[in-house]
């Protein structure tokens, strides 16, 4: 099985703007890969959230973007920082773009349609990509090397109930191909009500049952269609389960099974395992392995011998990639990608505002000659 750390590999430096959630990731890709990756520097206004990492890693706390570029000269930035309904955020995109640092954002591109209009041509032009992972992730990166193998035939449908608008419509988009075709869209709003599963303050003393918010989406890429599914919240919910198929004329993938002709009346059908090392008398240690399925790896961990969940190896491919675009130039995730992703996921709230069907527009980033690899 191949292993991708390479002995003497160039170690990818990084600044982080922010200190939540999400800043807790790329301070983790320091900790669990040293030898690849570094954390230069933090800025943040809540350091007491990073405090135990920071230390781990004797990252430096700076009290803004400028102070940490002038003291640690990172390959570029990771901004995780929010922005409050309320009040701008603490390091501003309008003045961070400007410090000539390249800058790996964090997703969302924005929040409703006049803010993707104004961050697209603000960061047109600019060394400027956005963190998104979901495709990155073990499972659905196989899945979409499956996809695209040519046994499914020419695919027509992906259906989705398993990430939330914008991290839905990117994996959507590349099952499919679409760039930035236009579609019709209709989008119907639900409420059932669910035992509530775990939050990132971890699990309720009580049972809870909440009503949850169920949207679906049917976007229809001239002849192209998209499902969207989602329950708020279902990613932590244990009462719910992901559901991901994509379909070709010749075969289709649903979760985590296969199957395809082989002839018109004769088929092939697999499901793939997870593999992991650690298991009954295997003493490598415990961590992913990889993905088998039908005799043969379809995915192998990048980053063997470590404790690490999906989002953080898609986190550090993410990373990976930044890394080689700005040493080597080639979009990987670009603003414009990711102002249609969120683009069509407004659309689908739209119209199930609206209780109507919607004819989605060509937006200005469809101009830029970018593929969504």
């Amino acid at each position: 099985m191949k292993q991708r750390i390479e002995s003497g590999k160039r170690k990818i430096r990084y600044g982080i703007i922010g200190g939540g959630f999400r800043a807790e990731f790329f301070l983790k890709a320091a900790l669990e890969v040293p030898e690849l990756f570094e954390a230069a520097g933090i800025v943040t206004n809540f350091p007491e959230h990073t405090a135990e990492q920071r230390a781990r890693l004797g990252v430096t706390l700076y009290r803004s973007a400028e102070d940490l570029l002038e003291h640690e000269k990172p390959d570029f930035l990771v901004v995780t920082t929010k922005r409050p309904a309320d009040k701008p955020p603490q390091e501003p995109m309008d003045r961070l773009v400007g410090l000539g640092c390249p800058i790996l954002m964090e997703t969302p591109a924005a929040r409703s349609f006049e803010e993707l209009h104004h961050i697209y041509e603000l960061c047109k032009g600019k060394k400027v990509q956005v963190a998104e992972q979901v495709h990155a992730q073990p499972e659905n990166e196989a899945r979409i090397a499956l996809a695209h193998s040519g046994i499914l035939g020419t695919l027509s449908q992906a259906e989705l109930s398993f990430q939330h608008s914008y991290h839905c419509m990117n994996v959507l988009r590349r099952f499919l191909k679409i760039g930035f075709e236009n579609a019709e869209i209709s989008g119907k709003v639900f409420h059932f009500p669910v035992v509530q599963g775990y939050t990132r303050s971890g699990v309720s003393n009580t049972e809870n049952i909440v009503k949850e918010k169920r949207v679906f989406g049917l976007l229809d890429f001239n002849g192209k269609l998209g499902i969207y599914n989602y329950e708020d919240n279902q990613v932590r919910a244990y009462a719910r389960a992901e559901h991901i198929a994509v379909r070709g004329e010749r075969g289709e993938i649903s979760n985590r099974t296969v199957r395809w002709l082989h002839t018109h009346e004769d088929f092939r059908q697999y499901t793939y395992e997870r593999i992991y090392s650690g298991v009954q008398t295997n003493l490598e240690g415990f961590f992913f392995r990889g993905l088998m399925g039908g005799g043969k790896w379809i995915y192998s961990n990048p980053y063997p011998h470590r404790f690490l969940y999906d989002d953080e190896i898609a986190v550090m491919a993410v990373l990976e990639k930044m890394a080689r675009y700005v040493r080597e130039g080639g979009s990987f995730s670009s603003m414009a990608n990711a102002c249609q992703d969120q683009y069509l996921a407004l659309m689908i709230e739209k119209s199930a505002k609206e209780g109507r069907p919607i004819l989605t527009e060509t937006q200005p980033w469809a101009d830029e000659a970018d593929i969504l690899a």
